[in-house]
C-alpha cells in the first residue's frame, strides 16, 4: 500500500468514529457507586449516570459532577430503593404491568414524584431518563412516563430531554429478552413524542462475568456499534458540539488546532455499566461484579480497547445536539 493510500485509508477510519455513551446506573445507590461514577468522570472515561431519587447523593457530589460535566438522567425506580405503594420485585412488576393489573393513578403519582425529587435534588430536569431492571418500557409504565415527560418537558426547547431506548446491540437472548419487555413499544412512543434516543443498546450480561470475560464483552460490544460518518474518535468525554483545542487529530500523529462541530447525526450506542468502587461497608446482590467493572473501565486496557475500535465517547447531550 503506498504512503498516500495508508494515509486515505487512516483518513476515513479516523472519520467514521464509533460514538458511544458509557453510562452508569444506579447512581445514588451506596457511596461506593457515586465515588466510582466521580473517579470515572475525572479520567473522562464515562460522560452519563442514572440517579435513583430514592438513594443518597451529597451536595458536594452533586457539585463535582456538575463541574465534570456529566449528565445525570432519571433511573425510574420500582424494584429497588424508592419507597412507594407499588414497589416489588422484578417478576411480581413484568406481571402486573404486562396483565394491566397496575393501579394508573399510583403509577403516576410515583412518576410525577421521582422527577418531583429529581428537580429538587438537582435543581433542574433530567438529561434523560431510563428504568432501573428497564421498568420503563413496560405496559403501563411507559405511557404514563411519556405522557409526563411530553407535559413537563415537551415545550423545552432549549434543554430537551432523551430516553433510553433498549434495542440491542449484539443477538443474546438476555438482551432480547430485555427488548421484548416493551422496548420496540418504549422506542415507538419516544419517535411519536419526538424524543431523542441512542441508537443501540449494549452492556447486558449475567454479572457472572470473569475479569477476562468482562473485557471480551467490552471488545464484541465496541465492535458491533455503528460508525458515525464524519465523526473523529476522542478517548475522554469533551464538552457538547465541539472539540476541544486539543483534541489529537490522529492524521499523522498531529494536534488538531481547529474545533470541529459534531456531524448533524450521531449513531450512537449506549453502554450501560454498574461500577463501585471496592467498599466493606455495604452489601448488593452484585457487589463484586460492580467492582470487577470498576476495576476495568479504570484499567489502561480499557483505554487502549477504546483507541483500539476508534472510539468517541460523548454524552445524552451529544445527541440532542445533533438531532
Amino acid at each position: 500500500m503506498t504512503t498516500t493510500t495508508s494515509q486515505q485509508h487512516s483518513s476515513k477510519t479516523l472519520d467514521n468514529a464509533r460514538a458511544v455513551i458509557i453510562n452508569v446506573d444506579d447512581l445514588g445507590l451506596s457511596s461506593a457507586v457515586n465515588d466510582a461514577v466521580l473517579q470515572l468522570a475525572e479520567c473522562g472515561r464515562i460522560g452519563a449516570s442514572s440517579y435513583m431519587v430514592g438513594g443518597t447523593i451529597t451536595d458536594s457530589e452533586i457539585k463535582a459532577l456538575t463541574q465534570l460535566n456529566v449528565d445525570i438522567g432519571l433511573h425510574l425506580d420500582l424494584t429497588g430503593v424508592f419507597p412507594s405503594p407499588l414497589r416489588g420485585s422484578l417478576k411480581s412488576i413484568v406481571v402486573a404491568s404486562y396483565l394491566r393489573q397496575l393501579n394508573s393513578a399510583q403509577v403516576n403519582d410515583v412518576i410525577s414524584q421521582q422527577l418531583d425529587a429529581f428537580e429538587d435534588c438537582f435543581g433542574r430536569a433530567p438529561v434523560f431518563v431510563d428504568g432501573h431492571q428497564h421498568i420503563h418500557q413496560f405496559p403501563v409504565i411507559r405511557q404514563h412516563l411519556i405522557n409526563e415527560i411530553s407535559t413537563r418537558y415537551g415545550k423545552d426547547t432549549q434543554k430537551p430531554i432523551s430516553a433510553r431506548v433498549t434495542t440491542p446491540l449484539v443477538h443474546d437472548i438476555k438482551s432480547w429478552i430485555i427488548y421484548a419487555l416493551g422496548g420496540n413499544a418504549w422506542r415507538r412512543l419516544c419517535e411519536d413524542h419526538h424524543i431523542a434516543t441512542n441508537d443501540r443498546f449494549g452492556g447486558v450480561y449475567g454479572f457472572d462475568a470473569t475479569s477476562q470475560e468482562l473485557g471480551a464483552l467490552w471488545e464484541t460490544w465496541l465492535q458491533k456499534a455503528p460508525r458515525t460518518s464524519g465523526l473523529s474518535p476522542a478517548l475522554h468525554t469533551q464538552p457538547f458540539a465541539t472539540e476541544p483545542l486539543s483534541t489529537l487529530n490522529q492524521h499523522d500523529n498531529a494536534m488538531d488546532s481547529v474545533p470541529r462541530p459534531l456531524p448533524t447525526y450521531l449513531s450512537a450506542t449506549l453502554i450501560m455499566c454498574h461500577p463501585a468502587v471496592p467498599d466493606n461497608s455495604w452489601q448488593d446482590d452484585i457487589k463484586q461484579a460492580r467492582e470487577r467493572e470498576y476495576s476495568w473501565l479504570m484499567s489502561n486496557q480499557f483505554e487502549q480497547l477504546l483507541q483500539q475500535h476508534n472510539v468517541k465517547l460523548v454524552r445524552w447531550s451529544d445527541i440532542t445536539a445533533s438531532v
